[in-house]
């Protein structure tokens, strides 16, 4: 089989796989994205919610890119639909958020939260009674504590990646069904200039793919989710992505609840309510459980349990179905985008955990622009910087 021929060759076909591809596609890149489709991808699982003031890390290098990621949706949603793509299946809507605690022997973990992030927020959370939280979600059992957060928004990851595959295709992006089983690279930089990693620099030139011929291309992009670190391999470099299990309980209600906020407790698990009577119970924490995508009888008893102990109401609701993600997972709990230690054009965007929804689409654009030198360097955090690996 002859090779095809691209400027940029993207591994892995999940939401940040395919928002790099519209976004270089929308630069005039010519773009093959490489899919394994390999079942339990975090896109289809993710529960979607886009909560910047409300997220619990304490860096200001996250407080900079979630609200980045935040403000990117909408702008990025406006883009697809001018392409003349239906983003109705995404799902996209500021529903708002309560974060809560349900005790107070939980105050001396909510109260620093809360302080923090009222003076971040400028206005836009606020403590709120009890009572006001319940009449917003009234499924909700005794609250002790509320925050809420009107600005929260809910994005489903299938639909979103749906939208944004129509999109690509549109701008010529081309899909190739396959595992990369190989990269073929040489030696640049005057036959060995070092990078700084010890390194000599190469540069990828064609990928093998499994049942496929192979994808010539001017630059590689890794972005293989929970699967990244095979591509280590080719790249005879450090990529430590593992995947951590999440399930998700769905379940049904009888109750309008398009307008119901996203419940999210302090202390357990998340509620993330969407149009139609539908509320997404999760997710379980299973750093341990591999590449397994196995829905467990462990994994919905936790989920249930917690979910009736916060949303009581929810007893009578029907069971619909559970969904299984594995969140790709770096060891400092960082997302790993830049370029690759050796390599002069092979690039990563991966290790987004659980916050692969909000934060993938951003930082794939923030990729695009550096690779292709629309940006000044510096605009992807050093913190996320693959060399720290080694």
């Amino acid at each position: 089989m002859s090779a095809e021929i691209c400027d940029v060759a993207i591994a892995g076909g999940g939401l940040v796989g395919i928002s790099l591809a519209y976004e270089l596609a929308s630069m005039g890149a010519a773009v093959t994205v490489i899919d394994a489709g390999y079942p339990g991808r975090a896109t289809d699982a993710g529960a979607g919610i886009l909560a910047p003031d409300t997220h619990p890390a304490t860096e200001d290098v996250w407080w900079g890119m979630t609200h980045g990621a935040g403000e990117h949706y909408p702008e990025l949603l406006r883009r697809i639909e001018a392409d003349g793509v239906d983003t109705a299946g995404s799902g996209y809507a500021a529903c708002g958020l309560l974060s809560i605690i349900l005790r107070e022997s939980e105050e001396s973990w909510f109260t620093p939260f809360a302080d923090r992030v009222m003076s971040r927020a400028s206005g836009r959370v606020s403590e709120i009674s009890p009572a006001d939280a319940t009449s917003l979600f009234p499924p909700l059992g005794p609250v002790h504590r509320a925050l809420h957060y009107p600005g929260a928004a809910r994005i489903d990851g299938r639909g979103m990646a749906d939208a944004l595959r129509k999109a690509a295709l549109l701008r010529g992006v081309q899909f190739v069904s396959g595992a990369v089983r190989g990269v073929v690279g040489v030696a640049t930089g005057g036959g060995g200039a070092e990078d700084g990693s010890g390194l000599a620099r190469r540069a990828a030139h064609r990928v093998a793919i499994d049942g496929h011929g192979d994808v010539r291309c001017g630059a590689l992009v890794v972005t293989g989710g929970a699967w990244s670190g095979a591509m280590g391999h080719w790249l005879g470099c450090a990529l430590p992505i593992g995947p951590t299990k999440g399930q998700i309980v769905h379940l049904g209600t009888s109750q309008e609840s398009g307008s119901w906020p996203i419940v999210q407790p302090l202390l357990t698990h998340y509620l993330v309510p969407w149009p139609g009577g539908r509320v997404a119970c999760g997710g379980t924490f299973e750093p341990g459980a591999g590449f397994s995508a196995t829905i467990t009888a462990a994994g919905i008893h936790e989920l249930l349990r917690e979910c009736l102990s916060v949303a009581p109401g929810l007893a009578d609701a029907e069971y619909l179905h559970t969904r299984v993600g594995l969140r790709p997972t770096s060891p400092d709990d960082r997302p790993v985008v830049g370029r690759v230690p050796g390599w002069g054009n092979v690039w990563v965007a991966t290790g987004h955990g659980a916050n692969g929804l909000l934060l993938g689409p951003y930082t794939a654009s923030l990729l695009a622009k550096t690779m292709l030198g629309d940006v000044v360097e510096g605009e992807i955090p050093e913190e996320l910087d693959p060399a720290r690996f080694g």
